[in-house]
Parts: structure tokens; sequence; C-alpha cells
């Protein structure tokens, strides 16, 4: 597996004419592109789509024009022609992030400075997740419900079935809990379905920027050690 991610934000500093780029891309990721009204939304998309086509280019020898995509029933996208190559692509705030690989994958990133409500967890959290959070102080809570909420949103993206997985339905604890919101990239995180531990599934956070929270799903526990970032320069270098 590999996590590549691009930072938006010295990308909107510099003025880099940055829009240029979207009428060099084929018609179908034009029109999804500017389906969005704001500019920064534009931008997540672009380098999502840049990130897909960068690394099937350099590690999996595909070229743009091969990545054809199909999406199954609840709308995760797939390469057609590359069924054994998967991917999964995140974006927040500054963020853009992507996970690569030979089995399923799921990533999410979340900024992680909204105040957050006990009752969103009540509504969306399974019982045992929602007592861990009440015996955290406010901060902890704080920290604690973004990295629940990444963990889950990456499971749902790398089974690909969407929300017909019911959030409160699974939960996460952590081996090490009172060391895990001090590490800078964790994968002590246990799934449970039914009360029963499901190791068909492997997880791992990471925390690329303090204030955000991001984890990544996957089939097999190597995951890679540090997420890599990929410049602007280099990520349009293939276009």
């Amino acid at each position: 597996m590999d996590i590549w991610s691009v930072h938006l934000r010295p990308i909107l500093d510099s003025g880099i004419d940055w829009m240029r780029i979207i009428p060099l891309m084929n018609s179908q990721l034009q029109a999804k592109i500017q389906k969005f009204r704001q500019p920064e939304d534009q931008l997540r998309t672009l380098c999502g789509e840049l990130l897909l086509q960068r690394y099937a280019l350099e590690r999996w020898r595909i070229p743009p024009s091969g990545l054809v995509k199909k999406y199954n029933a609840y709308g995760k996208p797939e390469l057609a022609e590359y069924p054994s190559c998967h991917y999964n692509i995140s974006h927040s705030g500054d963020w853009v992030v992507a996970a690569f690989d030979y089995n399923p994958v799921g990533i999410d990133i979340e900024t992680a400075a909204n105040p957050i409500e006990i009752s969103i967890a009540e509504r969306f959290f399974s019982p045992t997740e929602v007592s861990l959070l009440q015996e955290q102080n406010e901060e902890q809570q704080q920290s604690l419900f973004y990295s629940l909420w990444t963990l889950k949103e990456s499971y749902i993206k790398a089974e690909g079935s969407g929300l017909s997985i019911p959030l409160d339905s699974f939960s996460f604890e952590f081996r090490e809990q009172n060391q895990e919101h001090n590490n800078e990239e964790s994968n002590n995180v246990e799934l449970y379905r039914s009360d029963t531990l499901d190791t068909s599934w492997y997880f791992k956070q990471y925390r690329i920027d303090p204030g955000y929270a991001l984890a990544v799903c996957g089939r097999e526990p190597d995951f890679p050690k540090q997420v890599e970032a990929v410049r602007w320069d280099t990520l349009i270098s293939i276009i």
C-alpha cells in the first residue's frame, strides 16, 4: 500500500494558475470538476484525479487513457480494465489524500477543528464508543470523535457498501487508549462487529497536520510508515 497527499494551501497561496490544467483533462473529468462552483472544491477534485493519474502511471504503468472507471452499486469507483488495482481518495480543508493497493482500500481525512456534539455520537456511534467518549475531557472528546469518525468512514469506503452499513453496527477499540492520540501514527485499532473481533480488516491512523484526523483501512497489516507528500510541480509533470 501507498498513501499520497497534496497540501492545497501552498498552491492557493502561491498564486499558481492551476485552473489552466482543467482544460487539459479529458471531457468527463472536466465536467466532474466544473460541477463544483467554489474554486477550492474544483482544486480538491482536480488534485484527487491528478494523484490517481500520477500514481497509476508511475507505479502501475497505466496511462491516463487506461483509467476507465466503473462504479459499484454504492458508487465506489473501480478501474474497469485493472480490477486488481485499488484506490480511494478523500479530501477535507487544505488536504487531498489517496491510498493505493492491490487489495480493497479506504481512506478518510477530516478537519478536526469544528466543535463536536455528543448527540451526534449517540446517533451514529456504537454504545461502546459513546461510553468511551463520555469518559474523556472536552479536548480528548474532540480528538477521539474525529479519530472514530475517520476510522468508520475508511472502513465503509474500503467495504464499498456505503451507508448500507450503519455506523453504529460496528465499533472500534484501541489497545493502548491512553497513548493513541499522542502518537504521530498508530495502528493499534481493533474492529468489532456484533461484539466479535473482525480481523479481516486492518487500520492505521496518521497525523499529517495537527488540525486533521486521517485513517486508512486495508486488507493487510503492512501500512507505509508515512504519508508521502506530492508537490504540485510533480503532480502535473505527466500532463
